[in-house]
């Protein structure tokens, strides 16, 4: 299990150093394992990176699937790509899922003049 765990966070760590992270949210249920988040902060160490959970942020660790699920609903609802090519090597922006309508028509709301570029979570 240690030679899985220092694997997981070296991975992790070779991921993110050409990004030049000064700051790394970890969320999902590593955030509960304080062996695998010692060793995420050892293998970034020489960066400099800051690991922190995403309950820091007001996002709690257990539901980062049911937050990207909301932002990618919500981009498919608008029309918007929820893909982004330079992270997935798509061949380019898509509209992600499908929307089924129900018994009555479906009534897309208007798409936005300005494709969003922050996240605000309330309450």
């Amino acid at each position: 299990m240690a030679t899985l765990t220092l694997l997981t966070a070296r991975t992790v760590a070779e991921a993110l150093r050409p990004l030049g992270a000064t700051e790394v949210f970890v969320s999902g249920g590593g955030v509960r394992n304080p062996t695998l988040m010692g060793m995420l902060r050892a293998e970034l160490g020489p960066s400099g990176a800051a690991v922190r959970g995403s309950q820091e942020l007001g996002l709690a660790a257990a539901a980062k699937e049911a937050y990207a699920f909301a932002v990618l609903g919500w981009l498919t609802l608008h029309g918007l790509p929820g893909s982004a090519p330079d992270c997935t090597g798509a061949g380019g922006p898509r509209v992600l899922g499908s929307l089924t309508p129900g018994r009555r028509p479906l009534r897309l709301p208007e798409r936005p003049e300005r494709e969003p570029h922050a996240l605000a979570v309330c309450g």
